[in-house]
């Protein structure tokens, strides 16, 4: 690689032939990629025998880099090695490939906001069990803290996804899928494209096969078995379900078996190993920082009380907003998913300075992003949950934080893992106090993801918590009966048009309410996407518009009509009377109620009236309230 192709951007000293393949340990290779970005800056590249890898972590040349215009996801690497298990699943496909708009399509409902809901007995079932095995601990035993919260998030994960039990609390050992996982990542991050490493590996290459071979069966059986027996029509909806029986409306297609097991593999690697990790940071950094802890236990006393008899209820754990923030914390400093690859489209220049050739392959280094002193201040690398207090947090830079990726192809299970990790970390601290008894000093343990290695601790009963009635309860508040449902109104002809921008359905579902509530009410009511009225407003009666955002952008329903407001010349919607509801959720701050704002201000720009103000819904609090 001559060095003025990629000049003027900074590199460590390389070997002739094997150039940077031995600079970055093999056993630590995101580690190894920190120390060098400390060394060379916001952006270096290494020549991986003859091919370059540029590395980048100053948060304005990520920004320009997460422009999905200019930049894709790059499948390379060991993720491209991943590919023996995920096939072409979300997080390994190319994006151009079809199973992935296919499944993506298909899987973005099951994610909304109100799923979670429907999760969360799951979500529930686990965490009792984890809290349950604690409790019942002597005094002076430890707890392997990533192994508990791995056999967790695997088991949410197999019974909210896949009506699975794994049933990790009721083994003395890992379930053989864990075993056969742990090795397959392993031996997958060990292949580093070296000189006779077929040779070298072979042994490990075999069990690997097997490995990968053994966690294909129980995904096949799975599937069969769902097949045969399907769940009762009265079975709450699943990920395995939406796959089996979703139909993408792009194409009309479904997935087919081969591609649901690859979907699988992929939700059971990425949905436990991400989640575990995050979970077991959380620990260590409140095992660290006790003011936190005193705080966190503030915050559940008063959210969830001392009576852990009463189940907590979903939106107790959208109101654990501390909580939150020291999850959010933890992944800032060590995201688990601490890297993601990208390539341009075509020639590039990021910085005003630094040339990408076209495809060539860009490497954002999460974990440096996140220390960035320009955005983060001088204090960086210190722990500090009130990074993320929501006025902070709304004046974030929108790609100063990625931990679950970029854009379209951002991880799709982001807001299972929250809530999932809100809420076992709710019950964990309502129920324990935490004791750091080998005064542990972090060690990081890379493979695909990173954990803590050899994180251990005790955990005490904490005094004045109620327990033992064997009565379970819950704490969420009984279901309202049922209205006798109205006569409708007799019709007075006034048109009321009820549009909506949607990719997940809950935005969806709110304009159906409303429509549904117009006719009642004698509306002359008429329901549409707003693709369907672009250009076209109607000036007669009243325009209800519920819209979401999607990674900042309109939903795939709206895109035409936000371009057709854009274009609309002064004065061009007068007489549109109009009133808009945005859906969100702030955990997402850089684009939170983006295109809802977007679409009120231009329609009032346009001439149109607002006859009522924007109303804004927030997920993580209480949207079906703020509608």
């Amino acid at each position: 690689m001559a060095r003025n192709k990629l000049h003027p951007i900074p590199h460590p000293p390389r070997t002739p032939v094997l150039g940077n393949m031995l600079t970055v340990d093999g056993d630590a290779p995101i580690q190894g990629l920190m120390r060098i970005a400390r060394e060379q800056g916001p952006i270096f590249w290494l020549d991986m025998m003859g091919t370059p890898l540029v590395v980048v972590s100053g948060a304005d040349l990520v920004a320009e880099l997460c422009d999905e215009k200019r930049f894709d996801k790059a499948v390379r690497g060991s993720l491209r090695r991943v590919r023996m298990l995920g096939g072409d699943a979300l997080f390994t496909a190319e994006t151009q490939e079809p199973n992935w708009q296919k499944a993506h399509n298909i899987l973005l409902p099951t994610f909304a906001h109100r799923m979670m809901q429907t999760y969360h007995e799951g979500m529930l079932d686990i965490a009792d069990q984890l809290v349950a095995k604690w409790e019942r601990l002597n005094a002076d035993e430890e707890i392997d803290v990533v192994r508990d919260m791995t056999a967790l998030t695997l088991d949410t994960i197999g019974l909210c996804g896949f009506n699975y039990r794994f049933n990790s609390f009721y083994r003395s050992d890992n379930h053989p899928y864990v075993e056969s996982l742990v090795r397959a990542l392993e031996a997958v991050m060990k292949m580093r494209g070296l000189p006779l490493e077929d040779i070298t590996q072979r042994k490990s290459r075999k069990k690997l096969e097997q490995d990968v071979g053994f966690m294909n069966g129980i995904a096949d059986r799975i599937i069969k078995e769902r097949r045969e027996i399907p769940a009762d029509d009265g079975a709450k909806p699943d990920l395995l379900g939406f796959m089996l029986a979703g139909v993408d409306k792009q194409s009309g297609e479904r997935l087919d078996d081969v591609n649901i097991r690859y979907q699988m593999n992929t939700f059971l690697i990425a949905g436990h190993e991400t989640t575990s990790g995050m979970l077991s940071f959380a620990v260590y950094f409140l095992l660290n920082n006790p003011h936190v802890m005193q705080k966190a236990y503030e915050e559940v006393d008063r959210v969830l009380g001392r009576d852990v008899n009463r189940k907590p209820s979903a939106q107790q754990v959208n109101q654990l907003t501390y909580i939150g923030q020291i999850l959010k914390e933890s992944l800032r400093l060590w995201p688990t998913a601490p890297a993601f690859g990208l390539y341009p489209f075509q020639n590039e220049t990021i910085g005003g300075q630094y040339k990408l050739r076209k495809r060539t392959f860009v490497t954002v280094l999460t974990a440096m992003l996140h220390r960035d002193k320009s955005v983060w201040g001088p204090q960086a690398e210190v722990f500090n949950p009130d990074n993320f207090a929501p006025e902070r947090e709304a004046k974030m830079p929108p790609h100063a934080y990625k931990p679950f990726g970029n854009g379209q192809r951002a991880c799709i299970g982001r807001q299972f893992a929250m809530t999932e990790a809100t809420l076992v970390l709710g019950m964990i601290l309502q129920r324990f106090k935490l004791v750091d008894h080998t005064r542990y000093q972090l060690k990081i343990k890379e493979s695909l993801t990173i954990k803590p290695e050899g994180l251990t601790m005790r955990v005490r009963l904490r005094p004045d918590v109620v327990r033992g009635t064997g009565v379970a309860v819950t704490s969420a508040k009984p279901a309202p009966k049922k209205a006798a449902p109205k006569k409708a109104a007799a019709s007075h002809g006034a048109k009321l048009t009820v549009l909506f921008g949607s990719n997940m359905g809950t935005a969806e579902e709110l304009a159906r309410s409303i429509a549904e509530a117009g006719e009642a009410n004698g509306f002359a009511t008429s329901l549409a996407a707003l693709d369907d009225r672009a250009g076209s407003l109607p000036r007669e009666g009243a325009v209800a518009i519920v819209c979401a955002s999607y990674n900042g952008g309109p939903p795939d329903n709206a895109g035409s009509f936000l371009k057709s407001l854009r274009e609309a010349g002064p004065g061009s919607l007068k007489g549109v009377r109009y009133t808009m509801f945005g859906c969100g959720n702030r955990d997402w701050a850089s684009t939170y109620q983006a295109i809802p704002r977007q679409i009120d201000e231009l329609m009032a720009e346009k001439g149109a009236e607002r006859i009522y103000q924007r109303g804004e819904g927030d997920a993580k609090e209480d949207l079906d309230g703020n509608f």
